[in-house]
């Protein structure tokens, strides 16, 4: 017995044996209790995600993965308090805490950094509810801010952990901050060209866009780019600086979709014939519903070289491309049916060569 007491009050690198004993035990608990304190985390997540508020924050936070970082926190917390009380000599306790201390910070700015994406589910609703578009661009945006935030915090607070002067490290930073700037131009342009376009909105997430020659339906606003899925399936990035100074075609926003044709008819058609076809248009074109009566224009516009042109213009009242194309086959094909009824004989180009026989000059 008097050996054992003995032995404990031996010092072992500069620190009495029950100590060192203690600290064993303290770690190989926390690693034996740490399924304990998953659990525990676990029913603290079942709580909140049956409460009866469905939309409020600590419900979505359940829904992720947060059980195993806060068991890591709780062990932290352990280990912390253990080393508090046992006064260890201060290098020991140096050496020490920073690892626990590590440990601890790591998992917080992970459990922060999972609320981000919660912020993000509760932003998504409130946005849907709104009749503007632009807080639903700049939801994702706000979300993608704050986690990189939390992970630059993160690192910083993890590197005053490891006794790093982080404002010195910030000083030394800032002599590189002209070949930085100067690095990331291009990057910066193009986060100036999203808020612009945010601010501006000269086009929707779901609008038909045309920029320069990519034609198509825009599906996302990025920090650095806009992706457009174009009318054969492909996916083009284009840099949200390009598209802040380029002109942008906004199909989507039309009121009304035009439709423009000319009809040749042979030259032989009577002009008696030409009225009554394009009286009986109109009144065909007039009987669709979705078709703007006030817009519609049929009329003999001019004698080409081979033709007898009439034009057909005319706007539809449809959003939607498929509509479009639909509507507009209808009314083609009463064209041509009604041509048909009439005897009037659609021509095409041709040319006509005069041979002159010698004898003739």
């Amino acid at each position: 017995m008097m050996e054992a007491n003995s032995w404990l009050k031996q010092t072992l690198f500069g620190m009495p044996s029950w100590k060192w004993l203690v600290l064993l035990a303290a770690f190989s608990l926390g690693l034996v209790f740490f399924s304990v304190f998953r659990l525990i985390a676990k029913k603290i997540k079942d709580m909140a995600y049956f409460q009866k508020t469905r939309v409020a924050f600590w419900h979505f936070y359940a829904r992720q993965d947060i059980d195993r970082p806060l068991a890591w926190v709780f062990i932290s917390l352990l280990w912390l308090f253990t080393l508090d009380a046992l006064e260890l000599p201060p290098k020991p306790e140096k050496y020490l805490l920073i690892p626990v201390k590590i440990l601890l910070s790591v998992n917080l700015v992970r459990l922060v950094y999972l609320s981000m994406d919660v912020f993000g589910e509760q932003l998504r609703i409130y946005t849907a509810k709104t009749p503007s578009t632009l807080d639903d661009h700049l939801a994702p945006l706000a979300v993608k801010s704050g986690k990189v935030l939390v992970v630059v915090l993160g690192v910083l607070i993890v590197l005053q952990n490891l006794n790093v002067n982080v404002m010195s490290l910030l000083a030394g930073l800032g002599l590189g901050g002209l070949a930085l700037a100067l690095a990331a131009q291009d990057a910066a342009a193009n986060l100036i060209g999203s808020v612009m376009i945010l601010l501006d909105r000269p086009f929707s997430i779901g609008d038909a866009v045309k920029v320069n020659d990519v034609e198509g339906t825009v599906e996302s606003i990025g920090f650095r780019s806009t992706r457009i899925r174009t009318y054969y399936n492909s996916l083009v990035t284009i840099p949200n600086s390009t598209m802040a100074k380029d002109k942008i075609d906004n199909m989507g926003l039309r009121p009304y979709r035009r439709v423009r044709q000319v009809l040749g008819l042979h030259y032989d058609t009577p002009p008696e014939l030409i009225e009554h076809f394009c009286t009986r248009l109109r009144y065909l074109i007039s009987q669709e519903p979705a078709v703007v009566k006030e817009t519609i224009q049929v009329a003999f516009q001019e004698f080409a070289d081979s033709t007898l042109n009439v034009l057909v213009n005319f706007h539809m009242s449809v959003f939607d491309i498929n509509q479009e194309l639909l509507l507009q086959q209808k009314i083609f094909c009463e064209i041509l049916e009604a041509a048909k009824e009439m005897n009037v004989v659609f021509a095409y180009p041709t040319q006509t060569v005069y041979y002159m026989p010698d004898s003739a000059k």
